[in-house]
């Protein structure tokens, strides 16, 4: 197994912490870089997505109806196949982060959720 140097400073608030919530230091710590690498993967698609906003109309003629994956800002493939291209994305790039979407005449789809219903308490 690897070893990897921490801080003491950093590895005693890491052991308080732990005993606090009765986890061991390395499950603890193995959760915190799954956190820290799942948040770097965000940030990531939020860039993509962001280009993609920019760069709507140039893609939109290009590639209405279509599925683009976008990595560093640039469409990498592009399939009807949404399947087909998630798995020539994966094999090319494993797991890093890339942006796969369709192509629709607007930049944001709207949501729109049905069957949510409120209801007054009872007094």
């Amino acid at each position: 197994m690897p070893k990897i140097t921490i801080e003491t400073d950093l590895y005693d608030q890491v052991e308080q912490i732990a005993i606090a919530q009765n986890k061991r230091i390395n499950d603890l710590l193995n959760e915190a870089v799954r956190h820290y690498l799942w948040e770097l993967d965000q940030r990531k698609i939020s860039a993509e997505s962001k280009i993609y906003r920019q760069h709507h109309a140039e893609l939109k003629h290009q590639y209405l109806g279509q599925y683009i994956a976008m990595h560093n800002g640039e469409v990498v493939d592009h399939d009807a196949d949404f399947q087909a291209l998630y798995q020539r994305v994966r094999q090319r790039y494993g797991r890093t982060p890339v942006l796969m979407t369709r192509v629709e005449a607007t930049p944001e789809r709207i949501l729109v959720r049905r069957g949510f219903r409120m209801e007054r308490p009872e007094p």
